[in-house]
């Protein structure tokens, strides 16, 4: 007798959390339905995403999607919970789920919690078809599941900095992960027919003989070149870290005299006391603008961790 009377005990507490969490959910989905037809998206937004953190609740994920579309003011407060919203229907669309898919199209092809990609709108287009086909029967094998859900996108921009001030930025994005490779240069390839030092204030030119001098001009060549990989650290934005090389060549202009000391050949050569180079390392931060299609960086440059030069940079997504 207690034996069955433990075993309906258990039943009715099993009954009553159930009963408990329908209730709760009933409320969030309830109270967010009551805040939409007041015109109130900030209070609908905190009841629906409490049902999309909980437990990823699909009524709540298309009541957020209905308030994205109708007021463009919300979209900074809800990058997060949208950006779970889309974890959610992905999670989904790998079983299959005809719902998730189709919701897949729409926040692709509008940037909803995620840049905007019509390639990969096309694509859950497609799967939707196949799906629908199979559950007509059309089809007499499955399609393969697919081994990745999000086609890389590719990159390309300028990149400037103090030290070298035309540069090109180039690389990919997949998901949370990106890689770049990026060269840099000041545009200045001055040549050099001697090596001098100038380290004890003196200008000396090895193995040079006869009268010469410094003629006051100077040119530095400055090269510089690293890759990087990337991760996606907030919605839309992502950090980055790279190394390379880099280096900086001092050109000196010096002319060559007479007994008389009058000039008669000018040339240049390399400083090599005033040259370096060495270890580049980058960090810096990649903000994708709201459409997805154009990009700015920010970057700090550390050069054999003794120097350190800002960049900057901005281009295009494909």
């Amino acid at each position: 007798m207690k034996k069955w009377t433990g075993m309906l005990l258990l039943w009715i507490a099993c009954c009553l959390s159930w009963h408990a969490q329908a209730q709760r959910q009933t409320e969030y989905n309830r109270k967010g339905d009551e805040a939409l037809q007041r015109k109130d998206y900030r209070d609908a937004k905190m009841w629906f995403e409490e049902g999309v953190f909980a437990e990823c609740d699909r009524y709540s994920i298309d009541r957020l999607t209905t308030i994205w579309l109708e007021d463009e003011t919300m979209h900074v407060s809800m990058r997060t919970v949208m950006n779970k919203c889309l974890n959610c229907l992905t999670e989904w669309a790998t079983e299959r789920d005809t719902f998730a898919i189709d919701k897949l199209i729409l926040y692709y092809s509008r940037g909803i919690g995620t840049a905007e990609n019509p390639v990969t709108a096309d694509y859950w287009r497609r799967q939707l078809e196949t799906v629908r086909r199979q559950n007509r029967g059309e089809d007499e094998a499955p399609t393969a599941t697919p081994t990745s859900v999000t086609p890389m996108r590719f990159f390309f921009g300028y990149q400037a900095s103090l030290l070298a001030p035309f540069g090109i930025r180039v690389g990919g994005i997949v998901g949370r992960l990106g890689w770049y490779i990026a060269a840099q240069s000041n545009f200045s390839f001055q040549g050099h027919t001697a090596i001098c030092r100038t380290a004890d204030g003196r200008f000396i030119i090895e193995g040079q003989s006869g009268y010469y001098g410094y003629m006051d001009r100077k040119q530095a060549n400055v090269l510089m070149a690293s890759v990087g990989l990337m991760i996606r650290t907030l919605p839309g934005i992502y950090t980055s870290v790279g190394a390379g090389y880099w280096q900086r060549d001092l050109i000196r202009q010096y002319g060559t005299a007479d007994n008389a000391g009058n000039i008669y050949q000018r040339a240049w050569a390399k400083d090599l006391d005033a040259s370096e180079k060495g270890l580049k390392v980058d960090l810096g931060a990649t903000y994708l603008l709201p459409r997805g299609r154009y990009y700015v960086t920010g970057e700090c440059t550390v050069l054999n961790f003794r120097y350190l030069y800002p960049a900057l940079g901005v281009g295009m997504i494909f």
